[in-house]
């Protein structure tokens, strides 16, 4: 292999990780990785208000484990509701409100989410089929409340998902499989 290259990688990996470090530090906080994992049935309910109205929206809503990546282990629970879904082109936009349901507390944080179709058939290392990709992210603070630790916490949230609709047409009792990778920067 061409040595130049492989300085090139180190280097581009080295500045990658520094930055990510730094984001976290220019914020003061802690990083919190969480993965949602698991199939859950959809189930209505209302969300803190969105539309600034004072009045709780709708949302459709799925429980599944909470997995701390480092390890592998459920550290929790998680509720993850839509609401607002809106076709746009192949995808959706959709505004979702994660509940993180931990020991040390529980988290409630918002973004504005894109869905997309794979392009490219996708299944993970568990063999679960993936029929869609998720994303989300902002700047601004994405925590809506918290309890326990995370009482009065402010921060930000980066969404990158993956998730199974193929048995869901958006009736209560349909399960979605998730596979979503929550990184959250507390101030």
């Amino acid at each position: 292999m061409n040595i130049k290259i492989v300085i090139i990688a180190v280097i581009s990996i080295s500045l990658g990780l520094s930055s990510a470090v730094s984001a976290a530090d220019k914020k003061g906080g802690k990083i919190l990785v969480m993965n949602l994992v698991g199939s859950g049935a959809m189930y209505e309910r209302t969300v803190p208000d969105i539309d600034g109205d004072d009045v709780d929206d709708p949302a459709i809503c799925f429980d599944v484990d909470l997995i701390n990546s480092k390890n592998g282990q459920q550290v929790g629970t998680a509720t993850d509701c839509l609401s607002n879904i809106t076709p746009i082109g192949s995808g959706l936009g959709l505004v979702g409100t994660t509940y993180f349901n931990l020991p040390q507390g529980n988290l409630v944080t918002r973004g504005n989410t894109t869905v997309q179709p794979v392009t490219h058939g996708i299944t993970t290392a568990d063999g679960q089929l993936i029929t869609h990709v998720t994303g989300a992210a902002g700047t601004e603070n994405a925590i809506l409340e918290g309890t326990g630790r995370f009482r009065n916490s402010t921060g930000t949230v980066r969404l990158s998902g993956m998730v199974d609709m193929t048995n869901f047409a958006g009736n209560p009792g349909e399960p979605i499989a998730f596979d979503c990778l929550f990184v959250i920067i507390l101030d």
